[in-house]
């Protein structure tokens, strides 16, 4: 007896999947947790297909439906990351966020911290703005971003999104990336 490669063909949000299907899990890194369609391995080893309708971000503790109606759930790996604290106040926060997304760097938010991957160039412009960075091991689940629909990931879930009408505004939506930068 052969066995049948396992399918996972929808992503349930967390809290929207019936935990007690789960049979297993798969721990992900932050860049792969963005997929359409590639052959994944659990945390037990058994390989399954991610077959999705179009690329999702995956959350941790979000659950992959599987063809016989089981689930996977997604764990966020842990990954070396720099922990940043101001001790400037919000001001001092404010301008090194401004750094950061100026750079275009995935962070997240945790609190009064900014989280973000390593690296010491960063880290270096970090300390120079007066933070202070901790390099820390944990997952990494950065700010989805101004285009992302308001929230940190989207999912496929099972109900339709057609409101029955177009979204044409007549106008184009082209954006300048123009930067000046000061270097006194």
């Amino acid at each position: 007896m052969t066995d049948t490669l396992r399918r996972a063909t929808r992503v349930h949000a967390r809290g929207h999947w019936s935990a007690e299907r789960q049979v297993g899990t798969v721990t992900l890194a932050f860049d792969d947790r963005h997929r359409r369609r590639m052959m994944m391995t659990d945390d037990t080893g058994k390989d399954f297909l991610l077959d999705l309708p179009r690329a999702v971000a995956l959350d941790d503790g979000d659950g992959l439906e599987l063809g016989d109606g089981n689930y996977l759930r997604v764990v966020a790996a842990a990954e070396d990351l720099m922990e940043v604290r101001c001790t400037g106040g919000t001001e001092a926060f404010a301008r090194i966020a401004w750094h950061l997304g100026n750079r275009h760097l995935p962070v997240q938010i945790v609190g009064e911290t900014i989280r973000l991957r390593r690296d010491h160039v960063i880290e270096d412009m970090l300390r120079g703005l007066g933070a202070s960075v901790e390099a820390i091991h944990a997952p990494f689940a950065p700010e989805g971003g101004a285009y992302s629909g308001g929230h940190g990931h989207s999912h496929g879930h099972s109900h339709d999104h057609d409101h029955g009408h177009d979204h044409h505004h007549g106008h184009g939506h082209s954006h300048s990336h123009s930067h000046g930068h000061s270097h006194e």
